[in-house]
């Protein structure tokens, strides 16, 4: 067990975003540092043609993912996630996608170290409401669990701790606003988190403000002090306001990011949930 802050596992972020006046997808930003040119990369091209999230395995140690944003059915940014899995790393990265019984079935995977979890998962089915795939199917939103090992929610718990699993994130991809495509699912431990921290936030009825409801921090990490945000407020206003992904290096354009970043993270990223046309919650990954 790690006794101080465990980096985040995640090396490269690239995210393009379209643009209207040319009508394509153009690089954005990015971790370390903004990609160069359109999205050619072959991965981040499956997810966009398909309108769904797409993993691999590149090598023995490094692992992708490709996440298109979609607002009804459109893709209007695509993020690409680069994982360095060491040795010792364990992680697993799961699309669960709908079967002819209308149930979620485990149609995409990568692990890491996981090798029990890698062989019972293919035979597990989620019931829409059941385990964090048909939880997030039923939310239509990112749910996160900070205790995977503990969760009843979580069907696989017992897998989970004997793996030393800990950290759980579900991400929906709607097709539409009531249409779900897939779940991408990321599961990672305390020692080698994929994230630092994550949150969710929902608006107020009024659109004024976001409301943090769900978090999860990794080992040593203090949480900022912030429960609200206005509209167009820091990072996360930000992303619900322009409705694309938002990311800052620094705390320079949001001081509530100052003890994060203090506490050794590289980058905030905001990602935008859509249902349909309906921005319904923003999803913030530090790393």
């Amino acid at each position: 067990m790690t006794t101080t802050i465990a980096p985040s596992v995640l090396t490269n972020i690239s995210v393009w975003v379209h643009n209207e006046n040319a009508g394509q997808l153009i690089a954005a930003c990015g971790y370390p540092a903004a990609p160069e040119g359109p999205p050619n990369h072959d991965l981040i091209q499956q997810a966009i043609s398909e309108r769904r999230s797409a993993i691999r395995s590149v090598g023995e140690d490094t692992l992708e993912i490709a996440l298109p944003i979609l607002i009804t059915n459109e893709v209007v940014a695509a993020i690409l996630f680069t994982v360095h899995a060491t040795d010792d790393c364990k992680i697993a990265l799961e699309r669960w996608s709908r079967t002819d019984r209308d149930e979620l079935g485990l149609t995409e995977s990568a692990y890491r170290g996981l090798q029990h979890f890698e062989t019972i998962s293919p035979y597990v089915k989620f019931p829409r409401g059941s385990g964090l795939p048909g939880e997030t199917w039923d939310d239509r939103k990112s749910r996160i669990i900070a205790r995977i090992d503990q969760s009843k929610a979580f069907m696989r718990a017992a897998g989970a701790r004997k793996e030393g699993l800990r950290y759980g994130l579900g991400i929906p991809i709607m097709a539409t606003e009531h249409e779900l495509e897939c779940v991408l699912v990321i599961l990672s431990t305390v020692d080698f988190p994929f994230q630092q921290a994550m949150e969710t936030w929902l608006p107020s009825e009024d659109q004024t403000e976001l409301s943090l409801v769900q978090s999860s921090y990794a080992v040593g990490i203090t949480p900022p002090p912030r429960s609200a945000v206005s509209y167009g407020e820091g990072i996360v206003g930000q992303c619900y306001a322009s409705r694309i992904p938002v990311m800052m290096h620094n705390a320079d354009d949001d001081a509530t990011l100052v003890p994060l970043f203090d506490q050794g993270a590289r980058f905030a990223l905001a990602l935008p949930i859509f249902n349909g046309d309906r921005l319904v919650q923003v999803l913030t990954l530090w790393g």
